[in-house]
């Protein structure tokens, strides 16, 4: 069995594909390591094996796992583990039950050694018990710079001991330091042109495919697709946001709604740190003050709330998948649901906050597609409104991530100078807020995204000229 374990202490069954019981013999294959593990501490002749790696990643090998064993800290580019746990072929046990802890620094030292030696602060994250099975899948959610620790208690009763009947209990201890952070950058050799030629039926096929779960790693025949013919890296970074849609987009009542508008009245930061500052700057102006918003892609109704403080006649929003937003002022669509409803129209101002970089990266169970990204900033133009006479031009405030060029698969892209002028290729920028272009050689970081305010081509051109040279890509 495997099993899914939430932070919120929701346990879910998944697919079957490794089903066990504590009586079930193991393959040598699966067979505990003869050397000791630092990490585990047992009862005499109960020496489980217990491992921990990515999620559904195939390039973590069983001997790639092994050679981490004397790693002060193993480090997992991923949201999602995959914990298993092998008893050994002794004592005929039974009545195998499992706990699984997960517990995040407290950010008090960073020292790796004073983490391992248990001198940093840890709070517990999550704490529960299960039933016996080979193998976990534990969803430890976002997590960016602080480090965790996971414990494995294993506990079961030895039916046999030294040849006679036994109720003995037998427990094994193991705790590990992870970090789950992304990982460091690699330039992928993508092959020659032929290659892709030869490859461009099942680059298709793959991106339309569906996955029971994203996939793990970037297939390599949308390499050049993806790195832009080897010249932007890849980071690994890995979320399933399609299996976890129901954690990732909880639903929201208007009271929780009410108390984050009263948040945004206060100019308070609350979902993006700086990015909320630079946000707060650029409705100072372009205030939007009785104009109808459309808001493209949200997990949590923060840039909703931020909307109906700053009296917007509307505010609408769009995403993959179904939100649950109630309150009077806020209306919500799937992609598909908008496309015939009939508060389709055109908008005075829409809104793109941390959305375009996850596009086409499989995270959100969207289907692969390298230019994604690009595609949607041109279709947001249908959705502006015609200008006449003395009207002003619509606005399009984007924020995504900038820095050197990057993909971390699958989270999200990084825009630097080679993909964010293909961005906004389709608009004309008129300002910006938190940008300067010293960002694009900026060491490396997930989380720094300034705001561009753009309007169509059509009419643009005296916004163009008055550009300042900080806006300037």
């Amino acid at each position: 069995m495997t099993c899914m374990i939430s932070l919120t202490l929701l346990l879910l069954l998944v697919d079957c594909w490794q089903c066990a019981t504590a009586q079930e013999p193991l393959s040598q294959q699966q067979q505990h390591n003869a050397k000791p593990s630092r990490w585990l501490l047992h009862d005499p002749g109960f020496p489980v094996d217990v491992r921990i790696s990515p999620f559904g990643d195939e390039t973590w090998t069983e001997a790639y796992i092994r050679e981490q064993d004397d790693a002060d800290v193993l480090y997992i580019p991923s949201s999602l583990l995959n914990v298993t746990v092998v008893l050994p072929e002794t004592h005929n046990l039974t009545d195998v039950h499992v706990s699984i802890s997960i517990f995040q620094s407290t950010g008090d030292a960073k020292d790796t050694r004073a983490m391992v030696q248990g001198e940093e602060a840890y709070r517990v994250l999550a704490d529960t018990q299960v039933p016996y099975a080979k193998s976990y899948r534990v969803a430890i959610g976002f997590n960016n710079d602080k480090r965790m620790k996971v414990r494995v208690y294993v506990e079961g009763k030895a039916g046999v001991v030294d040849g006679a009947v036994s109720d003995m209990k037998m427990r094994a201890f193991f705790v590990r330091a992870i970090d789950p952070s992304p990982s460091e950058a690699q330039y992928y050799l993508c092959g020659d042109e032929d290659d892709d030629n030869n490859n461009a039926q099942q680059s298709d096929t793959e991106a339309s495919r569906a996955h029971a779960f994203p996939p793990t790693n970037m297939p390599r025949n949308l390499c050049k697709q993806y790195t832009m013919n080897g010249r932007v890296p890849i980071r690994k970074w890995y979320f399933d946001d399609q299996t976890d849609a129901d954690r990732s987009y909880i639903e929201r009542s208007y009271e929780y709604i009410e108390e984050l508008v009263q948040k945004a009245r206060a100019r308070t930061r609350f979902y993006y740190g700086a990015t909320d500052d630079y946000m707060y700057k650029a409705l100072e102006k372009y205030p939007i003050e009785g104009k109808h918003v459309l808001i493209v892609g949200s997990t949590t109704p923060w840039y909703e709330a931020i909307c109906i403080a700053m009296s917007a006649a509307s505010c609408t929003t769009i995403d993959y998948n179904k939100l649950r937003y109630h309150h009077p002022k806020i209306k919500t669509f799937t992609l598909a649901e908008f496309e015939t409803s009939a508060s389709r129209r055109h908008f005075d101002v829409i809104w793109s906050i941390s959305s375009f970089e996850h596009d086409g990266l499989g995270r959100y169970g969207d289907p692969l597609e390298p230019n994604a990204d690009l595609e949607a900033m041109k279709n947001l133009l249908q959705y502006t409104h015609p200008t006449h006479g003395e009207q002003s031009a619509a606005k399009l405030f984007v924020a995504v991530p900038v820095g050197p060029d990057c993909v971390v698969w699958n989270a999200q892209r990084i825009y630097g100078p080679l993909r964010l002028p293909l961005l906004v290729e389709s608009w004309n920028l008129i300002d910006s807020f938190g940008f300067q272009k010293s960002d694009f050689t900026a060491p490396f970081t997930v989380g720094h995204q300034p705001i561009f305010v753009l309007e169509p081509h059509v009419r643009a051109a005296k916004a163009s000229e008055e550009r300042d040279e900080h806006s300037e890509l």
